[in-house]
């Protein structure tokens, strides 16, 4: 089985179909020692599409199976979780943006790019996984990019989180994590142990410690973007003062 590179992981998977496989082919990796494996046996896939019904195809079930099993793992063993979110690199760091679906994700980062051009960099559209690596709050790319497809297979640094919320007006307000902890949660898998809930609420006590964490208001003209790249700016010249 072939061998790929995820959220800085080198993880053994068996695609089962073409499509998976081709979706995959991007982050495969030239190595022979897999960090862990994930092997799924067609009866896995129907039993799943059977159960879910959200889920439209066999590959839509073969996804959201691979996508799960690494982030259960990457919960339990490296410092991680899955968080449903538009990420974007400017400037060498990571900027993430949650929402309920629907609300602009994506729409907004495309005001980012629209901005700062080809200073940006999408890291993913839509399921990033955020890895704590050498002490360092990571996004990194999935091949689980949205409607939209749009992603990398790259990592850095995480600068800021915003929860997002549509509005006439522009505005970013540096909250605390409490303040927003329901579409924090939304925006993860809930784990259903004691133990890896307790890893994931450390996880994000790390997290918003070293990374700002704002609500933000916007509508979507690209004074939206500026409004939320000069909140960081702002916040990042008075904590220096």
């Amino acid at each position: 089985m072939p061998i790929y590179k995820i959220a800085e992981l080198n993880i053994l998977i068996n695609p089962l179909s073409s499509h998976m496989q081709k979706r995959l082919e991007p982050y495969i990796q030239d190595c022979n020692c897999p960090d862990f494996e994930i092997k799924l046996t067609r009866e896995n896939v129907l039993r799943c599409l059977a159960q879910t019904k959200e889920l439209q195809d066999e590959y839509a079930a073969e996804g959201t199976l691979i996508l799960n099993e690494i982030c259960k793992r990457v919960l339990e063993q490296y410092d991680g979780f899955f968080f449903h979110s538009s990420a974007l690199m400017l400037n060498g760091e990571a900027y993430l943006f949650t929402a309920s679906s629907g609300t602009g994700k994506s729409t907004h980062t495309g005001l980012w790019r629209t901005l700062f051009k080809d200073r940006v960099v999408m890291i993913n559209d839509d399921k990033p996984i955020v890895r704590k690596i050498d002490g360092v709050f990571y996004a990194c790319g999935t091949p689980w990019m949205g409607k939209s497809n749009i992603g990398s297979n790259i990592k850095a640094p995480v600068r800021a989180v915003y929860v997002l919320q549509r509005g006439d007006n522009n505005s970013a307000v540096k909250v605390k994590p409490g303040d927003v902890f329901k579409q924090l949660l939304q925006a993860t898998v809930v784990p259903k142990s004691r133990e890896n809930m307790e890893k994931l609420l450390t996880l994000y006590d790390e997290l918003f410690t070293s990374a700002d964490l704002f609500l933000l208001n916007c509508n979507t003209d690209t004074d939206a973007a500026r409004v939320a790249y000069e909140a960081v700016m702002k916040d990042n010249h008075e904590d220096k003062r």
